[in-house]
Parts: structure tokens; C-alpha cells; sequence
């Protein structure tokens, strides 16, 4: 089974309060590990639910790492030293200062690990995720020191902070990627979800992230072009380089005029190394020739005057013959849903504007002289999602019968 990144975040939001839930009890709190191919978003899930939850959030990249020492601390030796019957256990360094008040250093001596720089300063009143990433394109060394830290959450002499909650990411050993693997022992100690690329997912951390209106569009009208596999089974484009795409070219304000579009197609081939047929190329041009780069924007979309809008939607979604395009009104619905959830989570948002919206565009449907600019299915499942996500805001929502009429 495979989840979507959406997926993926209710898994790990219900794990890491559990988690805590475990560890008051007493109980070993589980890790978890995400499994899917490059670039899909992985890591990224995991900062964004550290920034929903107000966690501490700590990242290390362990294909970088040569050193076991880099996540489990350097080791130092430990002195033995008593003063009557008090002991204790010291650094070298505290030597002198423990002689100097009458402390003596017996003959015993031990190793011990300092405590990480990464663990360092964390504030104890929040959650920490430690996220372990590319854990399996690591050495078998550090692999080994991570074993410990999975399973018990410490290290010899140092332990992660109370309510924590550890995830490591992963690439398939599929023959695609430089892993190596890891044994029955290894494997039993987290559970492991197989991650997707999907689009829905990307296209709503697009609209957050405040990406390219174009790009975003781009994305939605060619996506299963754009991600399919070449006859190496590998993807040329990823939902990493193609956000890094984006932004490079969100710059070029005109993307119809020749010189332009030919810039594009240039930043495309450093882009996406491995689309040997130019699959983004051909798209694009096709992508241009529609007009696609030339969709109402979601913000005029939401919280424009009616009056002009409308036409505008009505320009988008139907052709010179009056027919209905539904790719377009798709495109713009994923638009307008995922704008609407941006617009809630900003400061003063108001609920009534996104009502006033979907009256809008019920009344539109309603009226017999009016072409249709949504479709049920499209008007359905904007209602149903922000309801399902925003339930104290959307209660509102629902006291209106044309809007409850939609979804009951």
C-alpha cells in the first residue's frame, strides 16, 4: 500500500501524539520511516508538521555523514573520583577543580559520549522530531549507531528530550538509487510507509509555498505526463526539481513571447537531466498555445468583484464554440479550493468572503440564462474538503441551505 504525502501526514500526526501518550506511561515510543522515491516531498511533510505542531525540529542528513561520532556524539574518557563516600564520574577538564575541593581520582577510568551539538538548546516544553534523512544511503556504521538511537531514543550517555519522536526517510531498493540494505533486526525496530508522488498534495503545498500561478497550472494540466516514469523506469522530473523549475523561471514575466519560451525550454534541460525526449518542451509549448499561462488568478478568483469574474471564469472554461473545458474548470477548482485554505490560515481572514464565493458560483449553476462554470462534482468537493478541514470556521458555512443543499 502506498500513501499520498496527505496520507502520510495524518499517519505521523496521530503517531507523534501517541507517542507521547506512550512515553507517560512508560512505554518506548515508535518510530517511523517514509520509503518513496527522490524528491517526492518527503522531508519536506515532515518540517511542515513540525511547523503545525510547534515542535522542535532537528534534521540530519546522513548521507553526509562520515562519522558515527556526527549523530552520536565524540567520545572522551571519564575519571573516577571520590571525596569520602560521595563519587562521581568526570571529564578531564573538571580535574582540577574537583583536586582543588578535596576529591581524589581513583585508578578507574570509563569511556563516555558527549551529548550531540545537535541536541543541544532544544526547549523541553514542545515536541522534537529528529528526523533521520536518507538513512539508507548512509554507511553501514552510522546505520548501526542509528539502530540504538531508533529503538531506546538514547546513546550511552545521552538521551533525546521527553516527547520525542523519531523518523527517518528512505529510498527504495529498487536497483534506482545508491541504498544500501538493512536486515530483519534493523526493520523491525520502526514501521514503514511507502510514500507516492501525488499531485493534489503538491498542488496544495504549491499554493502555500506561494509558488508561480503558471507553474502551478502547468503542474495540474500535465501531471501524469510530466511524472511518468522514462523506459528506465525512472522519473526525470520530481516534485524537488520541479519546484526549483518554478521558481527559476517565475522571473520571466511573458511566457508566450519566442525569446522567452526559448529561455524556458534552455533552464527545462538543466533542470531535467534525464527527459532525453523533451517531454517538459513539448508540453510547455502546448501549455502556451492554450492560453494556460493566462488563467484568472486564485486570489481574483476568491475575493474579486463578482461581476468581473465571472466572465473571466466563463473565458477560461469554454472555447470559441461555447464547449465546456473541463481540464481548465479542474485546474481552476484545485485553484480555488487550495486558495481558500491559504486564505483561512492567514491573520483576519473571514468566512463569509469564501461563502459569498460559493453562493456565487451555486446561483451561477442555478440559473437557467447562465452557462455553467463549475460543475456539481467541482462545487461538491470544494465544500466537502474545507468543511472536512476547517470545522469551527465552516460551521457557518453550512447554516446556508444552498451550500448545505451541495453536500447532503
Amino acid at each position: 500500500m502506498e500513501l499520498t504525502l496527505d496520507e502520510a501526514k495524518d499517519v505521523l500526526r496521530y503517531i507523534i501524539k501517541n507517542n507521547r501518550a506512550l512515553q507517560e506511561k512508560g512505554q518506548s515510543p515508535v518510530s517511523i520511516s517514509l520509503c518513496g522515491a527522490a524528491g517526492i516531498g518527503k522531508s519536506q511533510v515532515c518540517e511542515q508538521i513540525a511547523q503545525e505542531i510547534d515542535s522542535n525540529y532537528i534534521r540530519l542528513n546522513l548521507s553526509q555523514l562520515t562519522d558515527p561520532s556526527e549523530i552520536v556524539g565524540w567520545p572522551y574518557q571519564e575519571y573516577h573520583v571520590c571525596r569520602g563516600d560521595e563519587c562521581d564520574w568526570i571529564s578531564a577538564k573538571l580535574i582540577d577543580a574537583y583536586t582543588a575541593n578535596g576529591w581524589t581520582i581513583t585508578p578507574e577510568t570509563r569511556m563516555s559520549y558527549a551529548v550531540p551539538a545537535w541536541i543541544e538548546g532544544l526547549d523541553l516544553n514542545k515536541p522534537t522530531i529528529l528526523l533521520l534523512d536518507d538513512y539508507n544511503r548512509t554507511s553501514q556504521a552510522i546505520m548501526q549507531a542509528v539502530m540504538e538511537i531508533i529503538c531506546r531514543q538514547e546513546y550511552i550517555s545521552w538521551k533525546l528530550p521527553p516527547n520525542s519522536t523519531i523518523i527517518l526517510t528512505e529510498n527504495p531498493d529498487d536497483g534506482n538509487y545508491d541504498t544500501n540494505g538493512y536486515d530483519e533486526a534493523f526493520a523491525t525496530r520502526f514501521m514503514r510507509f511507502n510514500v507516492k508522488f501525488d499531485v493534489n498534495s503538491w498542488a496544495r503545498y504549491a499554493e502555500n509555498a506561494r509558488l508561480d500561478d503558471r507553474a502551478q497550472n502547468f503542474m495540474l494540466a500535465y501531471s501524469s505526463e510530466i511524472m511518468k516514469e522514462n523506459a528506465q523506469h525512472r522519473h526525470p522530473v520530481n516534485a524537488r526539481n520541479y519546484t526549483m523549475f518554478a521558481n527559476t523561471i517565475s522571473g520571466i514575466e511573458n511566457w508566450e513571447d519566442p525569446k522567452s519560451l526559448a529561455l524556458i525550454l534552455q533552464i527545462a534541460s538543466g533542470a531535467f537531466l534525464d527527459d532525453k525526449d523533451n517531454t517538459i518542451g513539448a508540453l510547455f509549448t502546448n501549455f502556451i498555445a492554450n492560453k494556460l499561462d493566462k488563467l484568472i488568478s486564485p486570489e481574483e478568483l476568491l475575493t474579486g468583484d463578482w461581476k468581473k469574474v465571472a466572465p473571466k471564469i466563463e473565458k477560461c472554461v469554454y472555447d470559441d464554440n461555447g464547449n465546456y473545458k473541463p481540464l481548465v474548470a479542474s485546474i481552476l477548482h484545485t485553484r480555488l479550493l487550495n486558495y481558500s485554505m491559504y486564505y483561512f490560515e492567514q491573520k483576519g481572514a473571514k468566512t463569509d468572503v469564501v461563502e459569498q464565493r460559493l453562493i456565487d458560483l451555486i446561483d451561477t449553476n442555478d440559473d437557467p440564462d447562465k452557462k455553467m462554470l463549475f460543475s456539481e462534482d467541482f462545487l461538491f468537493d470544494i465544500i466537502k474538503q474545507l468543511v472536512g478541514k476547517y470545522k469551527a470556521r465552516t460551521n457557518k458555512l453550512l447554516l446556508n441551505a444552498k451550500i448545505r443543499n451541495k453536500i447532503l
